[in-house]
């Protein structure tokens, strides 16, 4: 049964509805009008408030990007080039005019990554067993390559490597042909060696999947969990200041009984939360993260 009343006051008319379910729907509407006011009232703490999450949702794909993967190794030059100016020794042996032109190319060759330096038609081994006994150490820094030219019979070019580089032998064979090449035809070609690691082993390349993958996650996860528990916390502010400044009393005494209350505060927050989530869910579309952003959701890991 619902009971109207109508009564004028100053000439306004006031209507009173009594129907129980439009008495509980004006309530529930004027809680949830109050939580909005009290939240445009605090423009710049609700913005922080609504934003903090995606900042955080920005942190955490930044630092997904940033991520390094493991890959397999490049193609590698083998040169002198990669080292700091080595000293490149070459003598001569036999006939000059034979051995001579092949050493002065081999020198032209090693000058542009190294120091070419002439033995003096002195034996290669001994020079560069001499060049070790004075400091082991320098000569491993120093000396990586040699050469000798060899005019006793047929002309030949000999090279030498010290094997405490993994590439000193490619180095030194790719600084013999390119001599030779140069000797023949005058610097117009150059051969260039380089070196194409073995692809990763699939056992390696999944070890490598999983243990990016495990970085990822628990980096993108706990970044943004720690944002949206700003968001959540945020929550209970509203609530408590009602309860300390008896807001909350003076609404029961009014006639808000307590599932309204609770009610609207809860829809009211459930608003305030989903803004941020779907702001979070364009910026993770916006970075196009693996097995966040893609659609429809495939369950694999890239390797």
């Amino acid at each position: 049964m619902c009971f109207i009343w109508r009564v004028a006051v100053f000439g306004v008319q006031f209507r009173r509805n009594t129907n129980a379910a439009s008495l509980e729907f004006q309530r529930f509407y004027a809680m949830l009008l109050k939580q909005a006011i009290q939240s445009w009232r605090n423009r710049l703490v609700t913005i922080v408030q609504l934003l903090l999450p995606v900042i955080f949702a920005i942190l955490a794909c930044a630092s997904v990007m940033a991520v390094p993967k493991e890959k397999d190794p490049p193609p590698l030059l083998l040169s002198l080039s990669h080292f700091d100016k080595p000293t490149v020794p070459f003598t001569s042996i036999g006939l000059k005019s034979v051995t001579q032109p092949l050493a002065d190319s081999y020198s032209a060759v090693a000058e542009k990554h190294g120091n070419p330096v002439d033995a003096g038609g002195s034996n290669m081994d001994d020079y560069l067993l001499k060049m070790a006994d004075r400091s082991l150490d320098d000569y491993n820094q120093l000396y990586t390559v040699a050469a000798t030219a060899n005019g006793s019979g047929s002309a030949a070019l000999t090279g030498h490597f010290n094997n405490f580089g993994l590439h000193s032998i490619a180095i030194s064979l790719s600084l013999v042909d390119n001599a030779i090449l140069n000797h023949a035809v005058r610097g117009q070609y150059r051969i260039e060696t380089i070196n194409h690691p073995l692809p990763r082993s699939v056992n390696t390349r999944t070890d490598d999947a999983k243990v990016y993958a495990v970085g990822i996650f628990a980096t993108f996860s706990l970044t943004v969990s720690f944002g949206v528990a700003f968001l959540i916390a945020s929550f209970v502010v509203f609530v408590v200041n009602q309860r300390a400044n008896n807001a909350k009393h003076s609404q029961f005494v009014s006639g808000v009984d307590a599932v309204c209350y609770w009610l609207a505060a809860f829809v009211w927050d459930l608003i305030s939360f989903a803004l941020p989530s779907v702001l979070i869910i364009v910026v993770i579309l916006a970075f196009q993260i693996n097995t966040y952003s893609e659609w429809p959701v495939v369950g694999y890991v890239e390797i």
